[in-house]
């Protein structure tokens, strides 16, 4: 084994080469992978179909990328000694042909999962852009995807190694491999942070972008490249670029959402409504109240509850907030302590919420999906759905005790989702909680807040959700609007 034999090598093992154009080309392919990975776990999507995707996805660009470079350069390299085509380590991949290669088996694959392919570009495409930024430096030891003739004076400022690699054919040639994976690593930026905060309205605008200003950079670096694939007198990546910046501009004004509204992945699709329960369906803030000062009188007598304190525990998991006050081999007993009160005196000091009836009865003629999701024990939130004959509205109902995790883990969002048999991309969960919201922003659900008391609406805008609601008849107004049903802020 000989390492680093040449510049273009990585190292040997008997006949095996293993050189840089791979090693360049695989980092940048894992690294945005890895990248695209993390999100997608964000977001609570099986990370074993996002895996399988790329296994499968890798090869088939690859080869996508070669036969479109084999294609346009037959005549020149391949009809004479056809055998060439399989030497991808002497370089010959076409960005465009593996870009195109990969959507289109990606657009089946989603499609399968019923994952909404247009929020999967959004992750992917950026992420690509950096990839490529990597991978030209393939190129670049290839010796290949550079522009004309420059004196030696142009490379004055640059590093010696790229200097001496681009004298190529006995002259100093044009970086515009450098030029590409500069623009490549600015358009990352520039998308991933500023246009996805500032500027992104709607699902896909992050993948239009890309195609965008991709577009634009190659069209430009490529009419100072001497070794483009032609077709005829033009220049191939050129015309495939304008395609690009057409096709991503048209998306980023919405013309396609209209055009292939009924295709996949631009078909929009009815979001499950999922609801918390303690103040959003049901008025349980006295009980809540009165449950406490009870247990605070049997375990810590004399001790009074500020208005502050008790409002603090309107969202937590009664361990959460027991947590404060007590050791924690006494919870347990508070704990039940506290669901005895509260089990007993239930009907006593629950109250019904406004239009609640109503919207669901909307809601439910309307065939949306609907479920609850609460911290509380499933047997309680069935005492409060039935005391106001709610309980018939929901396919599914959920406690805390049901899930892994409680809120503000979105577990317990994704089970009721599950459970549904409907995907996550469309989802809308209603909560009055600062919990309720940072468990949507964790799946990028669109959240929608609750305010019941003008005393919570300030706490509720801190926590930035999709929508406000006063009144729980407005949540109809919203589901008849145009909208993302995920966090496209996220």
């Amino acid at each position: 084994m000989t390492i680093f034999p040449d510049m273009k090598t990585v190292l040997t093992i008997g006949s095996l080469q293993v050189t840089w154009y791979a090693v360049l080309i695989l980092s940048g392919a894992f690294l945005a992978y890895f990248l695209s990975l993390r999100q997608f776990k964000k977001w609570g999507y099986k990370e074993d179909v996002f895996e399988n995707f790329f296994l499968m996805m890798l090869p088939i660009a690859i080869i996508g990328a070669r036969l479109y470079y084999v294609i346009f350069e037959w005549n020149n390299l391949y009809a004479a000694d056809p055998i060439r085509i399989f030497y991808i380590w002497e370089g010959g991949l076409a960005i465009h042909g593996g870009v195109i290669a990969g959507t289109i088996f990606g657009w089946f694959y989603f499609r399968r999962y019923q994952y909404n392919g247009l929020r999967i570009m959004d992750v992917v495409f950026p992420n690509m852009m950096l990839a490529q930024a990597i991978g030209r430096w393939g190129n670049f030891i290839n010796q290949e995807a550079y522009g004309g003739v420059v004196n030696a004076s142009f490379y004055d400022h640059f590093p010696a190694f790229i200097r001496d690699h681009m004298y190529i054919d006995g002259a100093f040639r044009q970086p515009t491999f450098l030029y590409e994976s500069v623009g490549n690593l600015i358009g990352f930026v520039l998308i991933t942070v500023v246009y996805k905060k500032h500027g992104r309205k709607k699902r896909g605008d992050l993948a239009f972008a890309y195609l965008a200003w991709y577009g634009m950079i190659r069209f430009f670096i490529e009419g100072m490249r001497t070794d483009s694939l032609m077709l005829g007198g033009l220049r191939v990546a050129q015309l495939v670029s304008l395609l690009g910046v057409l096709i991503g501009i048209l998306g980023i004004l919405g013309v396609w959402d209209k055009v292939f509204k009924n295709i996949y992945p631009f078909k929009k699709h009815k979001p499950a409504v999922i609801f918390d329960l303690d103040g959003t369906l049901v008025d349980t803030k006295e009980l809540i109240y009165k449950s406490f000062e009870h247990t605070f009188a049997q375990y810590k007598p004399g001790y009074t509850l500020s208005e502050e304190e008790k409002q603090s525990f309107l969202g937590p998991t009664l361990k959460q907030s027991f947590l404060r006050y007590f050791k924690e081999e006494q919870v347990d007993e508070i704990i039940a302590c506290y669901r005895a009160f509260n089990h007993e005196h239930h009907d006593e000091f629950v109250k019904p919420i406004p239009h609640v009836k109503e919207t669901l009865e909307y809601l439910k003629a309307n065939d949306y999906p609907l479920a609850v999701m609460s911290n509380k024990l499933q047997d309680i939130v069935r005492m409060g759905l039935k005391q106001f004959n709610l309980e018939s509205y929901f396919e599914i109902i959920l406690g805390g005790a049901d899930v892994e995790r409680p809120k503000p883990d979105p577990i317990g969002i994704l089970t009721a989702c599950e459970q549904l048999h409907v995907p996550h991309d469309d989802v809308v969960y209603v909560g009055d909680a600062p919990t309720d919201i940072e468990a949507c922003k964790k799946m990028g659900a669109f959240s929608v807040a609750f305010v019941y008391e003008e005393s919570r609406a300030q706490e509720m805008q801190l926590c930035k959700p999709c929508a406000i609601i006063r009144d729980m008849s407005d949540l109809i107004t919203i589901i008849k609007e145009d909208h993302e049903w995920s966090d496209v802020t996220i």
